[in-house]
């Protein structure tokens, strides 16, 4: 008798083993489909972001030309900063701040241009016409920047060696960091267009320039000190045709703008 109930036991026993060896078997074999489906599913939404990327829905900007599908109206260059002129980029671990108000830049777009003494800023916010992989990740690991940029072609030097800031003409300009004026130079742009640059001496800095062109109806003097974001510096120049087209494509007017570069001299 003792040993049918210890049979009997043990049966129980291994039948209660086999049962929990399928259940783990199942559980293993539920999470294998899983990881392999959300891979799947994955891979395939790359492949689609960059079908489209080739096929030019989403396409980086090519030779200058707007990117296709892309309306400049959708994707306004300030939103929700709460700010008039917020930082758009950064020298070092200084601010500059936008010398247009937010509401009424048209565009932001760096530039590379030849200038050995040129200094490349660093952007704030989104790049509007990176690669569209880029786009879609930074879509779901980040929150809607407050600032679009583009990357647009120049000649030599680092891609944001300068920027463009697109206004209407007449916009006010005000100075985009606080310093003191060290030149308001009259010139002739391609030796035939009227223009007006102002260099600034950044304050608590040694031979680094922000020089802003395109400027009219100039304000400061040299030697004037002026404030980041309250010292106004001129307006927006009306822009030729030939100087606007840069932006034009882009904006769907005249693409008058500011230029800003910042220089640095050489040492010794």
């Amino acid at each position: 008798m003792h040993v049918e109930v210890t049979s009997e036991r043990s049966a129980r026993r291994d039948d209660a083993l086999r049962r929990k060896r399928r259940h783990a078997s199942a559980y293993r074999r539920r999470r294998i489909c899983f990881g392999a489906g959300f891979t799947a599913t994955c891979v395939i939404i790359v492949i689609a972001v960059l079908l489209l990327s080739a096929s030019g829905t989403t396409a980086q900007v090519n030779n200058g030309r707007l990117m296709a599908g892309e309306s400049p109206s959708g994707s306004v260059a300030v939103t929700g900063t709460g700010q008039a002129r917020p930082a758009f980029a950064r020298l070092d671990d200084r601010d500059i701040l936008l010398p247009i108000a937010s509401s009424d830049v048209t565009i932001i777009a760096y530039q590379p241009i030849s200038d050995d003494r040129a200094v490349a800023l660093t952007p704030i916010g989104e790049q509007v016409n990176s690669n569209g992989v880029v786009r879609f990740v930074r879509g779901i690991f980040s929150s809607e920047q407050n600032i679009r940029y583009y990357l647009i072609p120049g000649n030599g030097g680092s891609p944001t060696s300068s920027v463009l800031i697109g206004a209407a003409p007449g916009s006010l300009v005000k100075a985009p960091v606080s310093g003191v004026v060290t030149a308001v130079k009259q010139y002739k742009f391609y030796g035939k267009y009227d223009d007006v640059q102002i260099d600034i001496r950044p304050e608590a800095t040694s031979g680094t320039t922000v020089s802003l062109m395109f400027i009219d109806h100039v304000a400061v003097s040299i030697g004037d000190v002026v404030s980041a974001g309250e010292t106004q510096l001129g307006e927006v120049r009306e822009c030729p045709k030939e100087l606007g087209a840069v932006l034009s494509k882009y904006t769907h007017d005249s693409g008058s703008h500011v230029h800003m570069i910042v220089t640095q001299d050489p040492i010794g």
